[in-house]
C-alpha cells in the first residue's frame, strides 16, 4: 500500500475516542497563539507606509533612503526580540511546564503591544516596545508546536501541529485587513495606526484564558515524575479509560523512552544538554537537520516578501495605497488557506518530504519568473508596460506568480521547521533544541528581513528574487539527500534514521509497510532504541 493508504488505515484502526473534540480544542487554543506573529507582520507592514504614522513619529522629514533604513529597523526589531524569547523560554518550559510557560509569554506579549500602541509618538519607545513584543512572540513559536506534538495522536500529528502554522497566516490576514478597514474609517488620525496595533491584544486574551482549559502535556508530566497526572491527562485527551490497552501502550512508550534518557543524562545542566545535543552523532545529525531547515526556510525569502509585500506589489504594477493593501491582504488569505489545506488534506497523507520537495520546486519556478520579469522591465515605465499587451500580460503573470509562490511556501518550508523540529528530538533535549532552533529561525528571519531593502536596491529588484531562487535550489538538493519523512512514525521510533550519514537518509526516507504496521500496533512505542552510535 502507498503512504496515503497506510495513513488512512492507521486512522481507521485507531480507537474512535482518540480523535475527539477535546484534543482538537486544546490544539486550537495553543495553535491560536500563532496569530501573534502573523498579526504583528501584517500590522507593521501596513502602518510603516502610512503618511500619518510617519508624521506622528517625526519621520516625515527623512529622505527616502533614510526612512528605508528606519523602516527596516521598525519592521525587524521585533524579530531580534524573538531570538531572545526563543532562548529565554527554555527554563520556564522545562521547569514549569508548557501551560505556565505560554501564559508568561502571553503577558510579555501583551505588555509589548500596549507599549507600541500607547507610546505617544516616541520612536525609541516604539523600538523598545517592539523588542519586548518580539520576546513574547519568540516564546510562542517554541511552546505551542511542542505541546501540540506531545498531545496529538500520531496518525494526525502533522495535521494538528500545522494548525499553529495556519494561525500564523491567519494573523497576517487580521493584520492587513484590519489595517485596511481602519485606514478607510480613520485616515490621517492617530487612530489609524494605534487601533490596529492595540487590537492585537484581543486574540492574546482569548488564548491566554483558554490555556487554563487545557491539561498539561503528558510527556512533560512523565518527565518530572508525575505518572498519575500524566495518565489522567492522557485519558482526557484520548477519551479512553486509563486501563485501555492503546492508552497504556502509548504511555509505556513515552515512559520507557524518558526513563532511558533520564538514566543517561540525569541532573543535566544547560551545558550538559548542549553536549547531549552535539556529542552523540545521532543527536548532532538531528540538530544539523533542523538548523539547515531554519536556514533554508528564512533565506528562501518568503517572509521578507510578506513583510515588504505592499512595496513589491508596487513593483509589479499595482498602483495606489488601497490597491496595494488589498492585494497584500489577499496574499495573506492565500497563504492562510493554502497552509490550512496543506494541514487538512496533504501533510499526513502525502507526507512531509514529498510536500517539501513539491513546495521548493514551485518556489524556484515562481522566483525565477519574478526575477526575469523585473529584470526585463527594469528600464520600462509603468505607462509603457500598461500600453504594451505582451508586457502587460507578463505583469499579470508576475502577480499570479507571487500568489503561487505563497502556496509553494505554505506547503514547503513554512511549516516544516515547526513540524519536523517538534518531532525528531528525544524528550530530554526537545525543549532545549526547539528553543535553539527557533532562535536560529528568528535570527535568520531578522537577517533576511533587515537585508531585504538593501538587497532590492543593490540588485535592481530582480536580483533579489534570483538570489532566493538559488537558495531554494540548494535546499532542494539538501532535502533530497538528507530529509526523512516522519509521517506515521512515533516520536520514539525515529532514532534509526539518524544512525546513518546524513547524505544516505534518502535510502530509508519513507517508512515501509512493515514500519507502519509496527507503529500501528504500538510495538514501536514500547521499547527504546539501542544506543548504537555510528561514527560520523
Amino acid at each position: 500500500m502507498g503512504l496515503i493508504s497506510e495513513t488512512k488505515q492507521a486512522i481507521r484502526d485507531s480507537p474512535k475516542g482518540i480523535f475527539n473534540w477535546y484534543v482538537l480544542m486544546c490544539t486550537c487554543i495553543f495553535a491560536f497563539s500563532g496569530v501573534s506573529k502573523g498579526f504583528d507582520e501584517g500590522n507593521i507592514a501596513s502602518i510603516v507606509v502610512q503618511a500619518h504614522f510617519k508624521k506622528s513619529f517625526g519621520l516625515d522629514t527623512e529622505s527616502d533612503d533614510s526612512y528605508a533604513n528606519t523602516k527596516g529597523w521598525l519592521v525587524s526589531i521585533a524579530t531580534a526580540g524573538e531570538v531572545f524569547g526563543c532562548l529565554g523560554c527554555l527554563p520556564l518550559n522545562d521547569r514549569f511546564g508548557r501551560r505556565w510557560a505560554l501564559s508568561t509569554a502571553t503577558v510579555i506579549y501583551i505588555a509589548g503591544v500596549l507599549g507600541q500602541g500607547l507610546n505617544g509618538g516616541s520612536l525609541s519607545g516604539m523600538y523598545a516596545s517592539r523588542f519586548v513584543t518580539g520576546i513574547g512572540i519568540g516564546a510562542t513559536t517554541v511552546i505551542p508546536p511542542i505541546y501540540i506534538a506531545e498531545i496529538a495522536p500520531k496518525a494526525i500529528r502533522g495535521l494538528l501541529t500545522l494548525q499553529y502554522a495556519a494561525c500564523q497566516q491567519l494573523g497576517v490576514v487580521f493584520g492587513f485587513f484590519i489595517n485596511h478597514g481602519v485606514t478607510k474609517r480613520f485616515a490621517n488620525t492617530d487612530t489609524q495606526w494605534m487601533l490596529p496595533t492595540l487590537l492585537q491584544i484581543l486574540p492574546a486574551v482569548i488564548w491566554g484564558l483558554g490555556i487554563f482549559l487545557c491539561p498539561e502535556s503528558p510527556r512533560w508530566l512523565l518527565y518530572i515524575g508525575q505518572r498519575e497526572k500524566a495518565m489522567s491527562s492522557m485519558s482526557q485527551l484520548r477519551h479512553l479509560p486509563i486501563d485501555h490497552p492503546v492508552l497504556q501502550a502509548e504511555v509505556a512508550g513515552m515512559d520507557a523512552r524518558i526513563l532511558h534518557e533520564a538514566e543517561a543524562t540525569s541532573k543535566s545542566s544547560q551545558w550538559d544538554l548542549l553536549k547531549e545535543t552535539l556529542v552523540p552523532v545521532e543527536n548532532r545529525r538531528r540538530f544539523f537537520l533542523i538548523f539547515m531547515a531554519t536556514l533554508f526556510s528564512q533565506w528562501s525569502g518568503a517572509n521578507a516578501i510578506t513583510q515588504y509585500s505592499p512595496t513589491i506589489f508596487g513593483y509589479l504594477g499595482i498602483d495606489g495605497d488601497e490597491a496595494k493593501f488589498l492585494a497584500t491582504g489577499i496574499y495573506g488569505v492565500v497563504k492562510f488557506v493554502s497552509t490550512l489545506a496543506f494541514a487538512l488534506f496533504i501533510v499526513d497523507f502525502v507526507g512531509r518530504r514529498r510536500s517539501l520537495l513539491v513546495g521548493i520546486t514551485l518556489q524556484i519556478i515562481t522566483l525565477v519568473y519574478l526575477g526575469g520579469y523585473l529584470g526585463g522591465t527594469k528600464d520600462m515605465t509603468s505607462e509603457y508596460i500598461a500600453a504594451t499587451p505582451t508586457v502587460s500580460r507578463a505583469s499579470v503573470g508576475a502577480t499570479v506568480a507571487i500568489f503561487f509562490h505563497a502556496v509553494a511556501w505554505s506547503i514547503g518550508w513554512f511549516s516544516m521547521s515547526y513540524l519536523i523540529g517538534s518531532e525528531i528530538f528525544p524528550t530530554k533535549i526537545r525543549s532545549f533544541n526547539m528553543s535553539i532552533s527557533m532562535g536560529f529561525h528568528w535570527a535568520f528571519y531578522f537577517g533576511c528581513s533587515r537585508a531585504m531593502p538593501s538587497l532590492l536596491a543593490a540588485s535592481q529588484k530582480w536580483g533579489a528574487f534570483l538570489f532566493f531562487a538559488c537558495i531554494c535550489f540548494i535546499s532542494l538538493i539538501y532535502v533530497f539527500f538528507a530529509m526523512p519523512d516522519t509521517t506515521g512514525r512515533s516520536l520514539e521510533a525515529l532514532d534509526s534514521l539518524f544512525h546513518r550519514p546524513w547524505y544516505t537518509v534518502h535510502k530509508v526516507a519513507y517508512p515501509n509497510h512493515e514500519d507502519v504496521q509496527i507503529e500501528r500496533l504500538g510495538k514501536g512505542d514500547l521499547t527504546p532504541k539501542a544506543d548504537h552510535i555510528e561514527s560520523a
